[in-house]
């Protein structure tokens, strides 16, 4: 390839005790896979990484740093402090995407894209699962990610499930030496008929093991955990997933063109020596510049901050390992444009079944 590069920002919460530096890595061999196959229409990517603590002020040197760098758009793994990038990238005109939505008011930013259902239908679509499993008195086990965090929790989420019909009850532990015995303890004490796991690969799987190790045998939701699957074993069979993304471990089940993408995620991962995150956040990553690589080469002409925008903001088409998207007509006028997400169930054996055989449209019923 004999294209300028184009610069594209990546920045993801790589450190500190809540943290996800597989992402990063599953961004960087979707890279390279995009610039070993023609690049964006003959110019190949430069991904400019920036890792953060996930505190307000690391995301927001972050956004400065590649400000400098004058990149053309900025990607979000996942990042903790999402909310502090808004303000300086905004008025440097750089736009932001994801595969996966970050903090509050970016979700709501019709300037941002991100390839996600709204928050809210979102939610909407995991309460039905729950219900469809029998659990009616669910418990939270979230990981403690500041004040933001929390309010998102006692505004948005435990209104959304009391709507839906769910006595919803949340316990937030500190992610740098969480107690998931006492957490655990407190749901069984609280008569709780579920518990939902909501943190980091390694939360989901220490508080899964806690949880069954503790005789719980009642239904069991790890968000989009997937570690777990493997580390655990037959402890964790039976647990319920939700994904906006497919993971390898689903392809036996999962639809056939989502069955050629999980493999050359799996394939990519592999040669890129980060085989064993195949099966963690980093789907992520690599869904990341996938889709991005497929947004850019939609753009007639120069590649600049303006026209990625454009293109972003009008986007329809397949996300990688995901659902399609029309992101020129959003579910929600200022939220992300998805309208889908999976559901799934671990079986024996340690794979995962998609439970409908496809995405659930969630703005449907």
């Amino acid at each position: 390839m004999t294209g300028t590069p184009i610069l594209v920002g990546f920045i993801n919460t790589g450190e500190g005790g809540l943290s996800f530096p597989e992402v990063a890595d599953a961004a960087n061999a979707a890279s390279s896979y995009v610039n070993t196959h023609d690049g964006v229409n003959g110019r190949p990517i430069k991904l400019i990484t920036c890792s953060t603590t996930g505190a307000p002020e690391s995301a927001g040197k972050c956004a400065n740093d590649l400000i400098a760098k004058k990149v053309a758009v900025a990607v979000l793994g996942v990042e903790l402090g999402a909310d502090a990038l808004l303000k300086p990238l905004k008025e440097a005109g750089v736009p932001i995407f994801g595969v996966s939505s970050s903090g509050t008011a970016l979700a709501e930013d019709p300037s941002v894209t991100f390839t996600t259902p709204p928050a809210s239908l979102t939610w909407n679509g995991f309460w039905k699962v729950m219900k469809e499993a029998g659990a009616r008195k669910p418990i939270m086990i979230g990981a403690d990610a500041g004040p933001t965090y929390k309010k998102t929790v006692v505004d948005t989420v435990i209104p959304s499930a009391k709507t839906a019909g769910l006595d919803l009850g949340y316990t937030l532990y500190n992610p740098a030496s969480p107690d998931f015995a006492a957490a655990v303890t407190a749901a069984k004490e609280k008569d709780a008929d579920a518990i939902y796991f909501a943190g980091a690969e390694g939360d989901c799987t220490n508080g899964i093991k806690t949880a069954r190790q503790l005789g719980w045998d009642r239904a069991i939701f790890a968000g989009s955990c997937t570690e777990f699957i493997k580390t655990l074993g037959p402890q964790a069979e039976g647990v319920y997933t939700q994904q906006y993304l497919l993971p390898a471990n689903s392809r036996a089940t999962a639809p056939e063109a989502k069955q050629a993408q999980i493999d050359l995620y799996v394939q990519q991962m592999t040669s890129a020596g980060a085989e064993g995150k195949i099966d963690s956040f980093a789907t992520y990553g690599f869904a990341d510049i996938m889709t991005l690589a497929e947004v850019l080469k939609g753009i007639e002409g120069e590649i600049t901050a303006a026209t990625a925008k454009s293109a972003l903001a009008s986007y329809k088409g397949d996300v990688f390992l995901g659902a399609p998207v029309d992101c020129s007509s959003r579910p929600l006028p200022k939220d992300g444009c998805g309208s889908s997400i999976a559901s799934l169930k671990v079986l024996a054996g340690g794979k995962q079944e998609v439970l409908t055989g496809d995405f659930i449209d969630i703005t449907k019923g």
